[in-house]
């Protein structure tokens, strides 16, 4: 598919985040669920715009929440519930609305996706509004969470600044994630260690994760094996449910009552998804197990950690006690003498920022925690709660130490009973803070800085961006109106992981008048950053030349200011798009010059441009058509 062409424009937008004392979250993402991409074209359901409202001109996150990445092995066997293929799940991008129509149904955007994106009835795709707060710089006033997810949109909290990001309140997307698995309906007979998949109420629901299917997923699926990041649910006879896994597995849920280690019931953890996780592709945290009960007293899995993307060019703190950022997964709840639900693993963090300044007096907590296990409140012994398994924190540059404390915990397995010296369930797999992680991510890079001023005859640019990781290009645009550009040069920049990159160049042939410049990076993907403008005066007291008539049907005359003085002068005409269409040198005729183009020029707006010895400007002429 073709590339498409993302455009970040630094416009502030209107979210609101005033809160009164006693509020302690507020929200500022819309959500919409993707039935169907046709070219450009995104058919939507299932739209939230209770915190923002979908505009033109916008960005967009595009995500894949969930793929058919269970394959074709449905087998009831200790296999159910692995990847197979991970597909798509977890791939996403940014996008530019163009328009917005008869929403909810429809949304265009500025150009087509860049990725493949799978939509059925195994699988879900949701977009997130990628709110910019500010331009410029921008303090928080209230803490920040979003919607949880509720199987079609939902889960993710996301926000840009362009300049300073000044976090005076947390931001969280803890228990947003996948949801846990409910509880079954009471049955007891005796241990059943083997019942891996069923539709049986009788065993806990598996919670969710990266996979879904009217026939297979947590609002029917139960028993012991896992829904791949999903925890499996406990069996019979009150076994905990596992718990949720993202970059590492969730812990195994406790063995039941009168079960034993070799024929234990408890459900198993979710499956690990760290092999897949990149700045490209993201999961939420996976919901824990249910635990199986006969007495009305299991608990059911809880939600794993949603996910949170922030794109700053620095990001620091104000407060007089401890800020956070979190996705962590949500604790798993005390049962009776019955099975206790699994703990839900926590989901991921992207910071899109070039640099951290943390004061110590305010110091920055980033977390990405699984929750622990569900414990057992009973003195017999039944089954705890596996543990979360750990999210993942990903930085775009180096991973900030000063005043910054980054965590990936796994949770802690739930105690089997209230007894002193209780065995307890598996906690979360993996080493701790192994899923603290840098590199490249899809957020777009920052213009640090892009200045433009006359010099030397002509117009001095020069610009600076925060790490790049490959191969760019940068367009060098003008505009004699600030909306229409042409490409007037380019400059290639090689990424070597540097924090910040610093490019000049001049334009020779600015023209007259009030002049519009901008940069435009596009990376190796095709993805486009485009700069703020800039704006150079270029008035001068003598006339200009006079484009006549105009509108034209094609021919035209130049009619040259004062008493010519060379006597040749060239004359282009260029299209909007920076490309020279015809070109003719001739002497003038008194004071006017006449261009007949060798071509049908189509209805439109071009460039003139005059140039001599003495004479260098430009122009604009309106094309009716022939």
């Amino acid at each position: 598919m073709p590339n498409i062409r993302i455009v970040w424009w630094f416009i502030p937008l209107c979210i609101c985040l005033s809160a009164s004392p006693g509020e302690t979250q507020a929200q500022i993402n819309g959500y919409g669920k993707v039935t169907g991409i046709a070219g450009t074209t995104l058919s939507l359901s299932n739209v939230n715009q209770t915190y923002h409202t979908f505009a033109a001109g916008e960005q967009i996150i595009v995500m894949q929440m969930q793929d058919t990445v269970i394959g074709a092995d449905t087998a009831h066997n200790t296999s159910f519930g692995t990847v197979s293929n991970i597909v798509n799940a977890g791939i996403y991008e940014i996008a530019t609305i163009s328009s917005v129509a008869g929403m909810p149904a429809t949304m265009t955007l500025s150009g087509a996706l860049t990725h493949t994106y799978n939509i059925s009835t195994k699988s879900s795709v949701q977009i997130i509004s990628f709110n910019s707060l500010s331009a410029g710089n921008y303090t928080t006033s209230s803490n920040i969470t979003g919607v949880a997810w509720n199987g079609s949109v939902g889960g993710v909290v996301a926000f840009q600044v362009g300049g300073t990001l000044t976090l005076a309140n947390s931001v969280s997307a803890n228990a947003l994630g996948f949801r846990g698995g409910a509880l079954n309906s009471n049955y007891e007979v005796d241990c059943e260690p083997t019942v891996y998949d069923t539709i049986s109420s009788n065993y806990g629901y598996k919670g969710e994760g990266i996979y879904a299917s009217p026939t297979i997923s947590y609002t029917t699926q139960t028993g012991r094996a896992p829904l791949i990041n999903g925890g499996g649910g406990g069996s019979d006879d009150n076994g905990g449910g596992g718990g949720g896994g993202n970059y590492t597995a969730g812990g195994m849920g406790g063995q039941g009552w009168t079960c034993t280690t070799t024929n234990a019931s408890g459900g198993f953890g979710g499956v690990s998804l760290g092999s897949y996780i990149s700045g490209s592709r993201i999961y939420m945290g996976g919901g824990g197990g249910s635990g199986q009960q006969n007495n009305s007293v299991g608990t059911a899995g809880v939600a794993g950690g949603g996910i949170v993307l922030i794109k700053a060019n620095i990001l620091t703190t104000s407060c007089t006690g401890t800020i956070n950022i979190t996705a962590n997964g949500a604790v798993g709840t005390t049962s009776g003498n019955d099975g206790a639900g699994g703990g839900g693993a926590g989901g991921t963090i992207v910071l899109g920022v070039n640099s951290f300044t943390v004061p110590a007096g305010c110091p920055l907590n980033v977390g990405a925690n699984g929750g622990n296990g569900g414990s057992v409140g009973d003195p017999n012994s039944h089954g705890g709660g596996g543990g979360g398994g750990q999210g993942a924190v990903i930085y775009s540059a180096s991973i900030p130490t000063v005043n910054v404390t980054t965590t990936t915990t796994v949770g802690t397995g739930g105690a089997n009973s209230a007894s002193g010296g209780a065995t307890s369930a598996s906690p979360g797999a993996g080493t701790s803070n192994s899923g603290i992680l840098s590199g490249p991510t899809v957020l777009p890079i920052n213009f640090l800085y892009f200045d433009a001023k006359e010099a030397n005859k002509g117009v001095l640019l020069t610009w600076e961006t925060g790490v790049i990781y490959q191969h760019s290009l940068f367009n060098i645009q003008r505009s004699t109106d600030g909306i229409r550009f042409i490409t007037i040069g380019t400059q290639t920049a090689d990424a070597d992981g540097s924090s910040t990159n610093n490019f000049s160049y001049t334009d020779y042939n600015p023209g007259t008048g009030k002049i519009f410049y901008r940069i435009e990076e596009v990376d190796l993907s095709g993805a486009e950053t485009v700069s703020y403008l800039q704006l150079v005066d270029l008035s001068q007291t003598e006339s200009t030349f006079l484009i006549f008539p105009n509108p034209s049907p094609g021919q035209f005359f130049v009619r040259l200011p004062g008493s010519p003085q060379d006597k040749s002068y060239t004359v282009s005409i260029m299209d909007m798009q920076g490309r020279y269409l015809f070109t003719t040198a001739q002497p003038p005729a008194g004071n006017l010059l006449t261009v007949t183009p060798d071509r049908i020029l189509p209805a439109g707006v071009y460039v003139i441009l005059v140039h001599s010895n003495s004479l260098n400007q430009t122009g604009k002429l309106i094309v009716t058509g022939q």
